[in-house]
């Protein structure tokens, strides 16, 4: 007799389950897997660079908050906050507000594969660097 109750009950929970996991946009579920800490190694127009991008928060749809911290090859430091967009697998990364002064704020195109987005850099001055890439930590 308990067989003729569970069971239903238990069909209509999976439903519900599936019904939700359909609800969720599929961008939400890739986007949202920038979030986190990337290490990075980039080529520059100029120097060569490593760092780390920190992604901390989503401010609207495929929009993301971060901040980036390049080590240049002679150990100094600049910091920059960003802005993210994110479409599809291609990412834009819009950096700002950089803690050196005259410093051109740094925009990186990247391609998201897995835990690894590849890509290349063009400063506000025009300068493109020959490569970046950022490795999920």
């Amino acid at each position: 007799m308990l067989k003729h109750v569970v069971r239903p009950a238990v069909c209509a929970a999976a439903v519900f389950i599936a019904a939700l996991l359909f609800a969720i946009p599929a961008s939400w579920a890739q986007d949202n897997s920038i979030i986190g800490k990337w290490s990075l190694l980039w080529e520059g127009a100029r120097d060569n660079y490593t760092g780390t991008l920190l992604v901390t928060k989503k401010t609207g749809d495929n929009l993301y908050y971060a901040t980036v911290t390049l080590v240049k090859s002679d150990a100094s430091v600049i910091k920059q906050e960003a802005n993210i967009t994110v479409t599809g697998k291609n990412i834009r990364i819009e950096c700002f507000n950089p803690s050196v002064k005259n410093w051109n704020p740094d925009r990186f195109y990247v391609a998201l594969s897995g835990k690894t987005m590849e890509g290349y850099s063009l400063d506000a001055a025009g300068q493109r660097g020959k490569k970046i890439v950022f490795k999920r930590q």
